[in-house]
């Protein structure tokens, strides 16, 4: 359904990495989370009130959070589709991580609220549940709100995934916990209402207080996800994969280093690498080359590559059997890499110089053991 949605509002809906595109994706997603947000939110509170059940009620504002979440996204969506300006020359992109703090944050604040207030009622107690008739009709459709949510969590994961959106993904896993929440207090208010009847207001107290952890787990957990986006994360593996073949595609480039990527917002990144080129060849061909693989790399992968060329000298027979022996003297370290190795003649001794690739968890201390190893060892070997 959410494809045949997307297909009837979304011109050039498959252009994902169009921002016009992607912010309208944001928007959907958002407009349709809105509807079936607030009429779950009004549906469960109506129940709710009528049966007595202050759990069903919990629930009932943990739907309404959900629904400023999507108000939110379709904000952010707009927002961080703004066009580079004087004061942000990488875009607005960033926003959308702002934006999903927001939600974070006010989805544990109504987490806490509904926390205390299930507390309370355990303590102080409450009114016996509703039996009969509104209690089976009540539970009936609160089990076809289920299907509403199991939706709202498929459409969300389609539409986050189709544009890599932190916000969509984590509506969608605040939906899938939404199901199974709903899930567990339908069975209890049912089991309870038939067994337990007036001591209900305990069970129903308890599941409040469950509900409301859980949606305190939620919101702590996008906030970590969210932070670790601004702080900045890793490249993926795949990320890595296609620039490193793409770079290395052409005959020119004969190795690859210090490749970064820098993270401005879902579609908007940004990457630099150091390939090695011949340090004979014509350099005004080579540079040409150079960024014919750059724009390549962006037409593959939306990234924008920029590419510093070392010139490495791959004739000089002492060039390639220092490179030879460094390799040997490494071999006991598998996990560091060496590059730009280069030979000068200095007035009394002939200098080997490269530079070395140490993973982070190294300590001062072991990189220091590390290259004193590795001067051993080469002295050894030459």
């Amino acid at each position: 359904m959410i494809k045949f949605i997307v297909k009837k509002t979304i011109k050039n809906y498959d252009d994902v990495k169009d921002q016009n595109v992607r912010e309208k994706y944001g928007v959907l997603g958002g407009i349709l989370g809105i509807i079936c947000n607030l009429f779950l939110f009004g549906v469960k509170l109506v129940i709710g009130l009528l049966i007595g059940a202050f759990s069903i009620i919990s629930d009932a504002f943990n739907n309404l959070t959900d629904s400023f979440s999507s108000l939110v996204s379709i904000i952010s969506a707009k927002l961080s589709n703004k066009k580079p300006d004087k004061d942000h020359p990488f875009g607005h992109g960033r926003i959308e991580y702002v934006s999903t703090l927001i939600v974070a944050f006010v989805i544990l604040i109504v987490g806490v609220e509904l926390l205390i207030t299930s507390v309370k009622k355990f303590f102080n107690g409450g009114d016996p549940l509703a039996s009969g008739t509104l209690l089976y009709v009540s539970i009936a459709i609160l089990a076809c709100s289920l299907l509403i949510k199991l939706w709202m969590w498929s459409y969300n994961k389609y539409l986050g995934n189709k544009i890599n959106s932190s916000v969509l993904l984590a509506s969608a896993a605040d939906s899938i916990s939404d199901v199974i929440t709903s899930t567990a207090i339908i069975v209890a208010t049912l089991v309870g209402g038939l067994l337990l009847k007036d001591k209900y207001f305990y069970l129903d107290a308890a599941l409040g207080v469950i509900v409301s952890i859980i949606i305190c787990i939620n919101g702590l957990k996008i906030v970590f996800e969210t932070i670790g986006d601004l702080l900045g994360k890793p490249a993926t593996a795949e990320e890595i994969t296609t620039i490193e073949e793409i770079v290395m595609s052409d005959p020119i480039v004969s190795g690859i280093h210090d490749l970064i990527i820098h993270d401005y917002g879902p579609g908007r990144k940004f990457a630099s690498v150091h390939a090695e080129i011949p340090s004979d060849g014509d350099i005004v061909e080579i540079h040409e080359k150079i960024d014919y693989i750059e724009q390549i790399c962006y037409s593959k992968t939306n990234i924008e590559l920029t590419i510093h060329m070392d010139p490495i000298d791959n004739s000089s027979p002492e060039v390639v059997k220092a490179r030879e022996i460094v390799s040997k003297a490494l071999q006991k370290y598998p996990d560091i890499s060496f590059h730009d190795l280069r030979i000068t003649n200095g007035e009394h001794n002939i200098n080997v110089i490269f530079d070395l690739v140490v993973p982070h968890k190294y300590q001062n201390k072991d990189i220091e053991a590390v290259i004193k190893d590795i001067k051993n060892d080469v002295k050894e070997l030459e």
